[in-house]
């Protein structure tokens, strides 16, 4: 067997055959062009044989049909299966994300706090990158997804400071949803919003704000960690989740979490503070992690695995 799984972003598509021992070529292109069909076409002799593919798609994914958000590419299984010559199936790249936590290799995480995450309980993954993507791990063999809209709940101040960002957003918003602060423009807000306290200017894309050492831009990334340490903690307590709450996405592996203050916002919860410290706090450090999910689901469907 051959099997097609793809990881597929606004800026970047990764590709990766497997057979029945695992990866046999991994292919890395540029999501630009007319089409992901078109993208591909050079690469036509790869996927000679396939006997099925697993898409992740930075998107919404409806009736096997996806638009990316990032970028103007649409996604329909029926037609890119009649071009790869084999069944294709389409997943968001959150859930992808999701089903690559149950395959993950120790070395590809950092435990945060708490026990070790039981590999057969409930486990919550969540990330902040272009939005807050969250999604539950299910129990079970094999192991289901079941996406979430949950990076979208009210937002909950937790000092004087995070009141003001939160006034701030909402005369701008009117709702004002976790995800707000927790993703790449959220960031960008925390700065935008320090900037105007500080008298600083203004940045314009959020990787300026974790490069820059400014203080508006400090106190946007400290802020930033302690409101997704907070909004892990809410998950551990509303699921108790014993397979852990795993943080992925491609903002936080890169910043310096624990010196900011993520795990203790994470146990900061009162009088049930011990119950999130004894909930498994984890940290994915593969930026593949969605690669990994979809080939995990691609051999589960198509390879007989």
């Amino acid at each position: 067997m051959r099997v097609l799984a793809a990881d597929i972003g606004g800026s970047n598509t990764r590709l990766q055959i497997l057979d029945r021992f695992g990866a046999v070529e991994t292919l890395r292109i540029s999501t630009e062009g007319p089409s992901l069909s078109q993208a591909i076409k050079p690469h036509a002799s790869s996927f000679v044989g396939l006997t099925g593919a697993v898409l992740a798609i930075a998107g919404p994914v409806l009736a096997q049909k996806a638009k990316l958000t990032n970028y103007h590419w649409q996604v329909d299984a029926a037609s890119l299966s009649l071009a790869l010559g084999c069944p294709v199936r389409l997943i968001n790249d959150f859930e992808a994300a999701a089903l690559g936590v149950s395959v993950l290799p120790q070395s590809a995480t950092e435990h945060l706090s708490g026990p070790a995450p039981d590999p057969n309980g409930l486990a919550v993954v969540l990330g902040p990158g272009t939005g807050l993507g969250q999604a539950l791990l299910l129990p079970g063999n094999p192991r289901h997804v079941h996406p979430t809209e949950g990076g979208h709940v009210d937002l909950a101040p937790n000092c004087p400071t995070q009141a003001r960002i939160w006034s701030w957003l909402f005369e701008k918003h009117g709702h004002v949803s976790a995800e707000r602060v927790l993703s790449g423009a959220g960031l960008l807000s925390l700065q935008h919003f320090f900037a105007k306290e500080m008298g600083e200017a203004p940045l314009e894309r959020p990787a300026q704000v974790s490069g820059s050492q400014t203080p508006s831009a400090r106190a946007a990334l400290t802020h930033f960690v302690q409101f997704l340490g907070a909004h892990a903690g809410n998950m551990a307590l509303a699921l108790t989740p014993s397979g852990g709450v795993w943080i992925a996405g491609g903002i936080a592996p890169r910043l310096p979490i624990n010196e900011l203050g993520l795990v203790a916002a994470f146990h900061n919860k009162g009088r049930l503070s011990p119950a999130c410290a004894q909930t498994p706090l984890m940290l994915v450090l593969d930026s593949d992690l969605g690669l990994l999910g979809a080939a995990a689901l691609a051999r589960r469907l198509y390879g007989g695995v």
